[in-house]
């Protein structure tokens, strides 16, 4: 289970009469696995870290909706058996960022881009797409972060709307700027990392 890895995303309860959002498992070449999950609070956050740290898992991964109070809940209950991130977005990405929370805030229909490190992955085939009230996600893994550029630039369904990309997973700076520049810095572009050395 060593590299094994849990993504939290924040989503609402499911309405009466409606289905959770189930989780994805996706196995990579190595012979880890990506846990893509959803909590509605920072607690339900919280008891779903602890499951999957006791399972093995040895990193917790939060979207960029959840922020501080989200990861200082999380970290508490897995008790150092896992290392957490958040994500967080650049100064190049603050005013995007912003126009995010705000059309959020007001209910727009938005489409983002979540970028995950599956060892082995084809990006064309790992992928999927969710869709949650006005908003469409698309989850697509990357072999390694040099092939994230590649996948937004290739893209013609990311060449525009896209309101914010996240990347999860080992992305080095020269990876994440060239996403960056991919999009000419017209979308926030977020990288989940650790409070902690």
């Amino acid at each position: 289970m060593a590299g094994d890895r849990a993504i939290i995303f924040r989503a609402e309860d499911a309405a009466d009469g409606e289905a959770a959002v189930p989780p994805v498992v996706s196995k990579g070449s190595d012979g880890t696995t990506t846990h893509i999950l959803t909590a509605p609070t920072p607690a339900a956050a919280a008891a779903l870290a602890a499951e999957y740290a006791d399972r093995g898992v040895t990193r917790v991964q939060l979207c960029g909706a959840t922020g501080y109070p989200w990861l200082a809940e999380v970290e508490a209950a897995v008790r150092g058996r896992a290392r957490v991130d958040t994500v967080l977005f650049g100064f190049e990405s603050l005013l995007g960022i912003a126009r995010y929370k705000e059309r959020a805030i007001a209910g727009e229909a938005q489409r983002d881009l979540f970028l995950y490190v599956l060892p082995g992955a084809d990006p064309a085939e790992d992928r999927f797409v969710r869709t949650a009230g006005p908003n469409t996600s698309t989850f697509v893994a990357v072999p390694e972060p040099g092939a994230g550029a590649a996948v937004v630039a290739e893209s013609a369904e990311f060449a525009d709307g896209l309101g914010l990309i996240e990347l999860y997973g080992d992305w080095d700076g020269d990876a994440v700027a060239a996403v960056i520049r991919a999009v000419d810095e017209r979308v926030p572009v977020g990288i989940a990392v650790s409070s902690r050395p």
